[in-house]
């Protein structure tokens, strides 16, 4: 045995460079110590980095560059340093060939990790996360058997736990000791670990933790997996990208002159400068070349001759390299190619022929000595030194010769009999490879193992490539048993659908649907059809063709399975309910609750009555929908489903909130919380978050408000087909109108809802032009959604929040025809809360818009009972920006009825909502209720000099500031003709000149600049 590695204390191999155990850099080669003095400015970044993340403020580098630039190397420098700042330094390298298991790179980041920990300690810092990794890690399970068995969850949310178990773990393990987490060759890391690496990055920047990856940019396309996560790596803090670069001619001749112990000449030193580009590897490789060949000579004359003979490229000069060995060595390593860049001797051995399993030992030999190979440390593993190797060789092989060995790799696996669960994926790569030759029965079954381990592993991107492959390797004969092909189509959607590709799961679908259709097969049908309007609806996407295809599905099921034909219409009335057709839905409906209850199963009557309850928003069913929410709790608490419970229990919270009982929400809301966690349900998470947001703005706590809406942001931000940009766009529009910064957002909306697609956010918008004043703008999005009497508005979660800025769009613009369609369609909703979806915001008392409307008509004692209502229930729910909006509205009304006591009163509700709004920082509520009290004869009304107005005085001081027109025109939102009406009137009444005279002159008046 070699030296102790001074990191981790473990025995290392004489001739190793670095440890196996810590990736330390042990004994830096000649070459590699020339290629760390080149890579200096890199390796500062990176030790910069390190003491960052020591510190706490930790990150991800990425570097990137060509095949044999020397990303690895620098990499082994960087773990060097890194152990000696006093980082503990994991290491894990992703495999070229397809055969490795899902989650590689981070399996072995947790078993190294866990290499030198007793049980106790182990236990410790996994905690909670320890039953999800014990899927990924089995030696977990093995280590500590008595781990609770985790709850019951959906696809989706199975892989959330695993997530965020993997983030809970490093959470952990970094308050132990700083991390640095090196991942070496990320282009060829599987999707799965790519997106467990996208989910951890948003945590990375508060964590004693560095990422360090590698990849080759050569390698990345734009569909490449890699290409996605390195964007969403860059929109994160703490994330550097390092490109490698050739050396310099400098470098390169050190670097040939310690190879070659002698000054090359420089003659030879420019052309191989010229050929290598400077790349480490080539440079080393080829200066091994010439020496070899006897033309590394210090005369001008050898150099010269050297020069012809320099090879063009780095394969080329493999090629060469590989050429002076053996044949029968080359057998061998072509053999070993095939098996992958690592490889066992006793595997190779069962794939060779008798004659070159008997040279198999001197061919490693000559190998080792050639630098081509390096071993392991566990006996009889080796490794090609370099990727270059091993492609160089694998590329070489005739395609007919390469499918033999596939299919001999395959069969040496098979015979081992072992049960190594990695060895699954590996039959499923070799088999696959082995085609046409081989067995497709063979590949076909391994495939499906290895997508049924990755499914059970929540790597859903691994599973549907194994499921390509054996969808390809059907190609490969006939005579398949029927319904093989639609049901590995089905299975691939359904492997789409859960890592969240909605559009190539329902293309896959349909597919299969059309196949299982044209074959004559019910049961593949409805999979089909069933799980066509999931990746539908999950995006929130128009239902139609699932709704067509799920007719189909009613119409070829077998009569006597009601089961199936109850999940069927269950999720037909969920597509027409996407599809707008919400009368027929509710029909539909009736029939699949008849269905559901005839089956007899509890968790499918729970299902359907969850699946379609959104059906039921409209406050005239508000009794039904708490009924169905019981019951759905009640079946599936009795069919051990707690998932499914907690689901429905959402359902009681939204009822708390509507019906004003505040008390009850939070204590359900507590409740649902606890389960969310126990549950480790992603979506539960984010429906508690948005819920905390929504709360704290009916409570009127705003500084809390950005912060929770954020956060609520996060996490829905990880979730697929998910619109939380939605929400949180809706919950800031919310805060910022109550902050009076409803300019700030004026842009990004106006620009949002030119397309079809944004129809929802239109009542919005036509609110933001009444609050910034701009009534023209208001009034034109008002008639477009006006139509009809207001048919345009979809019947959806958010149709009670949509009439609600409609209704005040209406009052501002004193439109008494319409204002009798809105209150007629708020009317159901007396006596509640209206709220935007289930946990979005609340706009408070519905019978605040009630009243309202009904003053604009001029219904007197209708609005006085409305007004009446609204202030009891917001002062008894605590919602105080509501109760203060209620008073103001109401006090408005009271000036413009005018009767007798109603100016004091109105004054009196003017003065308690200013105080409130003062309090509550509500700065646009504030000015209005300042605007009101003038009229109402309670405060005076603001003096400027030279009987300018407030709009003037305001546009004056932006022009004590030096701005133009055009700019004061888009920071007030109003054309610069308006402007320029106002800087005319400005300088009449100041007798000003010019602008610089009407500056002046508020500077004197102490007006400006703004």
């Amino acid at each position: 045995m070699g030296p102790t590695c001074p990191r981790c204390g473990r025995r290392t191999r004489p001739d190793a460079r670095f440890c196996d155990g810590c990736g330390l850099a042990l004994a830096p080669s000649a070459d590699e110590g020339a290629h760390d003095h080149a890579r200096a400015p890199e390796l500062a970044l990176l030790e910069r980095r390190m003491r960052a993340a020591l510190a706490g403020n930790g990150g991800a580098v990425a570097l990137c560059g060509e095949p044999g630039i020397g990303k690895s190397h620098t990499a082994q420098e960087a773990a060097r340093r890194a152990a000696a700042l006093g980082l503990r330094v994991l290491w894990a390298r992703c495999n070229e060939e397809a055969g490795a298991p899902p989650y590689w790179p981070w399996r072995q980041l947790l078993q190294a990790w866990a290499e030198g920990r007793d049980d106790a300690a182990q236990a410790r810092v996994l905690g909670s996360a320890a039953a999800p990794l014990a899927d990924l890690l089995p030696e977990l399970a093995a280590r500590l058997p008595k781990l609770p068995p985790l709850p019951r969850v959906d696809a989706l949310q199975a892989r959330f736990r695993l997530f965020d178990a993997m983030a809970g773990f490093w959470r952990r393990a970094t308050a132990d000791e700083p991390l640095l987490l090196i991942v070496d060759n990320l282009h060829w890391a599987d999707a799965s670990s790519l997106r467990l690496l996208e989910f951890l990055a948003p945590e990375l920047s508060a964590r004693a933790l560095l990422v360090l990856a590698t990849y080759r940019e050569m390698e990345l396309t734009r569909q490449h997996p890699l290409s996605g996560t390195l964007g969403e790596l860059s929109a994160q803090p703490g994330f550097d990208r390092l490109h490698l670069g050739g050396l310099d001619r400098r470098h390169t001749a050190h670097m040939m002159g310690r190879a070659a112990g002698a000054v090359p000449p420089a003659a030879l030193v420019d052309e191989v400068y010229r050929r290598t580009e400077g790349n480490p590897l080539f440079i080393a490789e080829m200066t091994r070349l010439l020496a070899q060949e006897g033309l590394l000579g210090t005369a001008a004359d050898p150099a010269m001759r050297a020069s012809r003979r320099i090879p063009e490229g780095i394969k080329e000069v493999i090629g060469r390299r590989l050429n002076r060995l053996s044949a029968a060595t080359n057998q061998v390593l072509a053999c070993a190619a095939v098996i992958g860049r690592g490889f066992d001797t006793r595997l190779l051995a069962r794939v060779l022929d008798d004659a070159d399993e008997d040279a198999c030992p001197l061919a490693l030999e000559e190998a080792l000595q050639a630098r081509l190979l390096e071993a392991l440390a566990e006996p009889g593993r080796y490794r090609f030194a370099h990727a270059l190797f091993r492609e160089t060789l694998y590329e070489e092989i005739a395609p007919p010769r390469r499918s033999r060995l596939h299919l001999r790799v395959a069969q040496a696996i098979e015979a081992a009999g072992d049960d190594d669960p990695h060895a699954v994926a590996a039959l499923a790569f070799h088999h696959a490879a082995a085609l046409p030759g081989g067995d497709p029965q063979r590949a076909v079954d391994c495939a499906q193992r290895a997508a049924e381990q990755a499914t059970a592993m929540q790597a859903h991107e691994e599973a549907a490539r194994y499921l390509r492959l054996a969808l390809q390797a059907l190609e490969a004969r006939s005579g398949w048993r029927p319904g093989l092909r639609s049901a590995l189509l089905d299975a691939l959607g359904e492997a789409h659908s859960r890592a969240g590709d909605y559009l190539l799961a329902q293309q896959v679908f349909e597919q299969a649907a059309q196949i299982a259709l044209r074959e004559q097969r019910p049961t593949e049908l409805a999979r089909a059809a069933l799980g066509l309007e999931v990746a539908t609806w999950c995006p929130g996407m128009p239902g139609g063709t699932a709704a067509r295809w799920l007719r189909a599905a009613l119409e070829e099921a077998e009569p006597e399975d009601v089961a199936t034909a109850a999940r069927l219409l269950a999720s037909l009335a969920r597509a027409l309910i996407y599809s707008g057709e919400e009368t027929q839905a509710m029909q539909v409906y009736a029939q699949a609750l008849a269905a559901a209850r005839r089956c007899g199963d509890p968790r499918i009557l729970a299902t359907t009555l969850i699946a379609t309850v959104s059906l039921r928003w409209h406050p005239e069913l508000r009794a039904r929908r708490r009924a169905d929410a019981e019951e759905a709790s009640r079946l599936a608490t009795a069919a051990g489903d707690r998932a499914l419970a907690v689901e429905a229990s959402a359902w009681t919270l939204f009822d708390r909130f509507e019906a004003g009982d505040i008390a009850g929400y939070r204590t359900g809301l507590a409740a649902y919380e606890r389960d969310a966690e126990d549950l480790r349900d992603r979506f539960m998470r984010y429906v508690a978050a948005a819920s905390r947001t929504m709360l704290a703005l009916l409570e009127g706590r705003l500084a809390e408000v950005e912060t929770l809406a954020r956060n609520t942001l996060a996490i829905g931000d990880r979730m697929p087909g998910l619109d939380a940009a939605g929400v949180y766009g809706v919950q800031m529009f919310t805060l910022r109108r109550e902050q009076g910064r409803l300019a700030e957002v004026a842009p990004a909306l106006q620009a949002f809802v030119q397309g079809d697609a944004a129809k929802p956010w239109r009542p919005g918008l036509a609110l933001l032009y009444v609050e910034l004043d701009q009534p023209d703008a208001a009034r034109r999005e008002f008639e477009l959604l006006a139509q009809d009497g207001f048919a345009a508005l979809p019947r959806d979660g958010v149709w009670a929040a949509s009439t609600a800025y409609l209704a005040q769009v209406c009052v501002a613009l004193g439109d008494t025809a319409r204002a009798g369609q809105l209150y007629a369609m708020l009317r159901p909703y007396a006596g509640s809360n209206l709220l935007a979806g289930t946990s979005i915001a609340c706009v408070g008392a519905a019978d605040m818009l009630l009243g309202m409307l009904a003053g604009v008509q001029r219904r007197w004692e209708a609005a006085d009972q409305h007004f009446t209502a609204a202030l009891a229930l917001n002062a008894a729910q605590g919602a105080r920006p509501a109760l203060a909006h209620t008073r103001r509205h109401y006090a408005d009304l009271l000036l413009a009825r005018n009767r007798g006591g109603d100016r004091s009163r109105a004054a009196a509700l003017l003065a308690e909502a200013g105080a409130e709004a003062e309090a509550l920082g509500m700065r646009a509520l504030a000015q209005r209720v300042a605007a009101l009290q003038v009229q109402a004869g309670a405060a005076p009304a603001p003096a400027y000099p030279a009987g300018l107005s407030e709009r003037e005085a305001q546009v004056l001081r932006f022009v004590a500031a030096g701005k133009s027109n055009r700019q004061i025109a888009e920071v007030l939102f109003v054309s610069p003709n308006t402007v320029a009406n106002h800087v005319r009137s400005i300088l009449s009444k100041t007798q000003s000149a010019n602008r610089t005279e009407a500056a002046a002159f508020a500077i004197r008046n102490e007006l400006g600049p703004a």
